[in-house]
């Protein structure tokens, strides 16, 4: 089993553990690298006997503007850079246009340490760390395991695992076939798996990167509407109904757009509904 790693979760978790704030005098304190590469190593050793690992992680991470600034303190080559293909697509909202994303000050660091201690994937062609992710798992299904805190993962078929990170527990290693689940955790939260958890993500939208969904579910709704359906084919058919209804004549164009900012990518140029090529989309 090989571990695929979500870089870009780690990127952050582990870059933020390098600086504290003072509780009096509300300095923010850096730590040394050192902290920081025994921290990362720690984490990708324990994930990695978490999912009985009998071979080195893959770690993945989204190609960006700010590393193509870094990439000459890096090993290995770094692709070539192109705006991420959901840009294209988002014309309701603007994808991940509520984001700031400040960089932890360990970020660069971290990304070098990655490259030449362990093997590491910078996402090309448009895509982000995500896709490559689901890419690879769906070409080895069986031998992989994706290991993320992501929940948009989730919808690709195979083995998952999810770190404990503060509060929020570990989960799996857990495998799910492409129908998968959906089910209510015990908050009262949706919680699922496969294309199941993608329809519903396709009447909820995902407010972290600022896709609306359609206009009017809520969670209850959701996954009362589509818990018990038995095929894919079903799933399709209610939320297809459900777009009709509210968004009418704009129905066809809006839930392609939804789709394609929701789905993850399981081949390569190949888009929910279309196939398009990422490098074709940023021109």
């Amino acid at each position: 089993m090989r571990p695929l790693i979500d870089g870009d979760i780690l990127l952050h978790e582990l870059g933020w553990s390098g600086g504290f704030k003072d509780k009096e005098t509300k300095e923010v304190l850096l730590m040394e690298f050192d902290f920081v590469a025994d921290l990362l190593d720690k984490k990708l050793t324990d994930i990695c006997k978490e999912v009985n690992a009998s071979e080195s992680p893959l770690i993945f991470i989204t190609n960006s503007e700010w590393i193509q600034e870094v990439s000459h303190r890096l090993i290995h080559e770094v692709p070539d850079y192109y705006p991420l293909f959901r840009h294209k697509f988002a014309v309701t909202k603007p994808y991940k246009g509520n984001r700031k994303n400040p960089k932890p000050f360990h970020f660069a660091n971290i990304i070098v340490y990655l490259d030449t201690h362990y093997d590491l994937v910078i996402s090309s062609d448009g895509y982000e760390a995500d896709d490559e992710l689901c890419i690879m798992q769906c070409s080895d299904i069986n031998d992989t395991v994706i290991c993320s805190r992501d929940k948009d993962l989730r919808i690709c078929p195979g083995w998952h695992y999810s770190w404990e990170c503060g509060n929020q527990p570990s989960v799996g290693p857990v495998f799910t076939d492409e129908l998968g689940w959906l089910e209510l955790n015990a908050k009262g939260k949706v919680f699922g798996y496969g294309k199941k958890f993608f329809y519903y993500q396709l009447l909820m939208g995902d407010g972290a990167d600022n896709i609306p969904g359609l206009p009017g579910f809520g969670e209850k709704t959701a996954y009362k509407l589509l818990k018990d359906v038995g095929s894919v084919e079903e799933c399709h058919k209610l939320v297809k109904e459900a777009y009709k209804s509210k968004m009418e004549d704009q129905a066809k164009e809006y839930f392609l757009e939804q789709a394609n900012l929701l789905w993850m990518l399981q081949e390569r140029g190949k888009f929910y509904g279309s196939k398009i090529l990422a490098t074709e989309t940023s021109n």
